[in-house]
């Protein structure tokens, strides 16, 4: 999936689906994991519960937690990768902007300068898009890892 102008608005609305995705799993993950850490502090606090109880009780705890911890990393990456593709595209917008005034104006004939920096534009988006495949990958391979624990 090569970004190309006029696609920005598509990015942001995918990205902006995704965050609120994971917020909505973060959310019901995060009342679910209270629930279920409580009951392991006191299956560990139970005087007549087997050391290996506690011990399961403690591992299930701290998978939990780091499900948890991981789904709000990746709900940051998000919200950090949405903030840069924001600001690309604003970005994108102003050069396009400048380039109209000058070449109306008449004192740009040729857009080199700003055809440089459209380039690197081009870069950005491609490095967003690399960012959102990572996260996505990440994400997955998470999922796939992560089944024996419910």
């Amino acid at each position: 999936m090569n970004w190309r102008y006029g696609e920005m608005d598509e990015v942001l609305e995918l990205l902006d689906k995704t965050a609120k995705r994971v917020q909505k799993t973060a959310d019901e993950t995060k009342e679910a994991s209270l629930k279920q850490t409580a009951h392991y502090e006191q299956l560990q606090q139970q005087p007549e519960a087997t050391q290996e109880q506690k011990i399961k009780a403690f591992l299930k705890k701290t998978l939990t937690l780091d499900r948890l911890e991981r789904l709000n990393s990746q709900l940051s990456l998000l919200y950090t990768l949405q903030i840069f593709a924001f600001k690309v595209k604003v970005l994108e917008v102003s050069v396009d902007t400048i380039k109209e005034q000058l070449v109306k104006s008449g004192v740009l004939q040729s857009g080199i300068e700003l055809e440089d920096i459209k380039k690197n534009i081009d870069a950005l988006k491609i490095l967003i898009e690399a960012q959102y495949e990572s996260l996505k990958e990440i994400n997955d391979s998470q999922n796939k890892h992560l089944d024996y624990i419910h």
